[in-house]
Protein backbone atom coordinates (compact mmCIF):
# COMPACT_ATOMS: atom_id res chain seq x y z
CA UNK A 1 0.00 0.00 0.00
CA UNK A 2 1.35 3.42 -0.96
CA UNK A 3 0.50 6.46 1.14
CA UNK A 4 1.08 10.18 0.54
CA UNK A 5 1.53 12.39 3.59
CA UNK A 6 1.01 16.13 3.03
CA UNK A 7 2.34 17.77 6.20
CA UNK A 8 4.48 20.90 6.63
CA UNK A 9 5.68 19.99 10.15
CA UNK A 10 8.80 17.92 9.40
CA UNK A 11 8.93 16.31 12.86
CA UNK A 12 5.30 15.21 12.71
CA UNK A 13 5.63 14.00 9.12
CA UNK A 14 8.70 11.98 10.15
CA UNK A 15 6.83 10.45 13.09
CA UNK A 16 3.89 9.39 10.91
CA UNK A 17 6.19 8.18 8.13
CA UNK A 18 8.22 6.07 10.55
CA UNK A 19 5.08 4.49 12.01
CA UNK A 20 3.64 3.69 8.59
CA UNK A 21 6.92 2.28 7.30
CA UNK A 22 7.07 0.16 10.44
CA UNK A 23 3.79 -1.35 9.25
CA UNK A 24 5.38 -2.01 5.82
CA UNK A 25 3.71 0.76 3.85
CA UNK A 26 5.43 2.76 1.12
CA UNK A 27 5.30 6.41 2.15
CA UNK A 28 5.96 9.68 0.31
CA UNK A 29 6.00 12.99 2.18
CA UNK A 30 5.40 16.46 0.74
CA UNK A 31 5.49 19.70 2.69
CA UNK A 32 3.23 22.05 0.75
CA UNK A 33 -0.14 22.04 -0.98
CA UNK A 34 1.19 22.45 -4.51
CA UNK A 35 3.36 19.34 -4.11
CA UNK A 36 0.42 17.45 -2.59
CA UNK A 37 -1.86 18.38 -5.48
CA UNK A 38 0.76 17.37 -8.06
CA UNK A 39 1.80 14.09 -6.42
CA UNK A 40 -1.77 13.08 -5.57
CA UNK A 41 -2.82 13.63 -9.17
CA UNK A 42 0.21 12.13 -10.88
CA UNK A 43 0.99 9.00 -8.86
CA UNK A 44 -1.12 6.04 -7.73
CA UNK A 45 -1.73 6.21 -3.99
CA UNK A 46 -3.97 4.07 -1.83
CA UNK A 47 -4.42 6.87 0.72
CA UNK A 48 -3.58 10.55 1.25
CA UNK A 49 -3.07 11.88 4.78
CA UNK A 50 -3.68 15.61 4.39
CA UNK A 51 -2.99 18.57 6.68
CA UNK A 52 -5.19 21.62 6.09
CA UNK A 53 -2.65 24.29 7.05
CA UNK A 54 -0.20 23.79 4.21
CA UNK A 55 1.93 26.54 2.63
CA UNK A 56 1.41 27.56 -1.01
CA UNK A 57 -2.02 25.88 -1.31
CA UNK A 58 -4.32 25.05 1.60
CA UNK A 59 -5.48 21.51 2.29
CA UNK A 60 -9.13 22.16 1.44
CA UNK A 61 -8.09 23.30 -2.06
CA UNK A 62 -5.95 20.17 -2.42
CA UNK A 63 -8.92 18.06 -1.31
CA UNK A 64 -11.21 19.70 -3.88
CA UNK A 65 -8.65 19.11 -6.63
CA UNK A 66 -8.16 15.45 -5.65
CA UNK A 67 -11.92 14.87 -5.64
CA UNK A 68 -12.10 16.19 -9.21
CA UNK A 69 -9.06 14.29 -10.52
CA UNK A 70 -9.12 11.13 -8.37
CA UNK A 71 -12.59 10.76 -6.85
CA UNK A 72 -11.98 7.26 -5.49
CA UNK A 73 -8.71 8.14 -3.71
CA UNK A 74 -9.25 7.92 0.07
CA UNK A 75 -8.26 11.10 1.95
CA UNK A 76 -7.81 11.30 5.71
CA UNK A 77 -7.53 14.87 7.03
CA UNK A 78 -5.05 15.21 9.92
CA UNK A 79 -4.98 18.79 11.20
CA UNK A 80 -4.79 21.25 14.09
CA UNK A 81 -8.22 22.57 13.14
CA UNK A 82 -10.75 21.06 15.50
CA UNK A 83 -13.81 23.27 15.00
CA UNK A 84 -17.00 21.52 13.94
CA UNK A 85 -17.24 23.87 10.93
CA UNK A 86 -13.85 22.71 9.66
CA UNK A 87 -14.75 19.04 10.05
CA UNK A 88 -18.07 19.51 8.29
CA UNK A 89 -16.47 21.48 5.45
CA UNK A 90 -13.88 18.76 4.81
CA UNK A 91 -16.35 15.90 5.03
CA UNK A 92 -18.74 17.75 2.71
CA UNK A 93 -15.85 18.39 0.31
CA UNK A 94 -15.13 14.66 0.17
CA UNK A 95 -12.74 13.74 2.96
CA UNK A 96 -13.16 10.14 4.05
CA UNK A 97 -12.22 10.88 7.64
CA UNK A 98 -11.03 13.73 9.85
CA UNK A 99 -8.62 13.42 12.79
CA UNK A 100 -7.70 16.52 14.81
CA UNK A 101 -4.23 16.92 16.33
CA UNK A 102 -2.96 15.92 18.82
CA UNK A 103 -3.62 12.26 18.06
CA UNK A 104 -2.33 8.83 18.98
CA UNK A 105 -0.72 6.71 16.29
CA UNK A 106 -2.99 3.79 17.19
CA UNK A 107 -6.05 5.93 16.40
CA UNK A 108 -4.48 7.13 13.16
CA UNK A 109 -3.73 3.52 12.25
CA UNK A 110 -7.34 2.48 12.87
CA UNK A 111 -8.62 5.40 10.82
CA UNK A 112 -6.37 4.92 7.78
CA UNK A 113 -7.21 1.24 7.82
CA UNK A 114 -10.89 2.15 7.68
CA UNK A 115 -10.37 4.76 4.95
CA UNK A 116 -8.24 2.58 2.72
CA UNK A 117 -9.97 -0.71 3.35
CA UNK A 118 -6.67 -2.22 4.50
CA UNK A 119 -8.27 -3.75 7.56
CA UNK A 120 -11.02 -5.30 5.45
CA UNK A 121 -9.29 -6.30 2.23
CA UNK A 122 -5.51 -6.76 2.27
CA UNK A 123 -4.04 -5.78 -1.12
CA UNK A 124 -2.11 -9.05 -1.33
CA UNK A 125 -5.28 -11.08 -1.76
CA UNK A 126 -7.93 -11.39 -4.44
CA UNK A 127 -11.52 -10.90 -3.33
CA UNK A 128 -14.85 -11.67 -4.97
CA UNK A 129 -18.18 -9.88 -4.79
CA UNK A 130 -21.01 -11.36 -6.80
CA UNK A 131 -19.42 -11.62 -10.28
CA UNK A 132 -16.78 -8.94 -9.70
CA UNK A 133 -13.13 -9.66 -9.03
CA UNK A 134 -11.12 -7.18 -7.01
CA UNK A 135 -7.35 -7.56 -7.22
CA UNK A 136 -6.31 -5.16 -4.47
CA UNK A 137 -6.16 -1.99 -6.53
CA UNK A 138 -9.04 0.46 -6.80
CA UNK A 139 -10.18 -1.31 -9.98
CA UNK A 140 -12.87 -3.96 -10.16
CA UNK A 141 -12.43 -6.32 -13.09
CA UNK A 142 -15.10 -8.37 -14.84
CA UNK A 143 -17.78 -5.83 -13.97
CA UNK A 144 -20.71 -5.81 -16.42
CA UNK A 145 -19.43 -2.64 -18.09
CA UNK A 146 -15.79 -3.82 -18.14
CA UNK A 147 -13.92 -2.12 -15.34
CA UNK A 148 -15.03 0.37 -12.77
CA UNK A 149 -13.21 2.26 -10.07
CA UNK A 150 -14.56 1.74 -6.57
CA UNK A 151 -13.32 2.55 -3.12
CA UNK A 152 -12.46 -0.62 -1.30
CA UNK A 153 -15.02 0.10 1.37
CA UNK A 154 -17.74 0.69 -1.23
CA UNK A 155 -18.64 -2.95 -1.21
CA UNK A 156 -18.43 -5.84 1.21
CA UNK A 157 -15.60 -8.29 0.58
CA UNK A 158 -15.47 -12.00 1.18
CA UNK A 159 -12.26 -14.01 0.96
CA UNK A 160 -12.34 -16.81 -1.62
Amino acid sequence: MRILIAEDDAALAGFVRQGLQGEHYQVDVVEDGEQARAMGSEFEYDLVILDLNLPKLDGVSVLRHLRLKRPSLPVLVLTQRSRVEDRVQCLDTGADDYLPKPFSFSELSARYGRCSGAAICPPSQCWWWKTFTWTGSNTVRNAPAGESSLRRRSFRCWNT
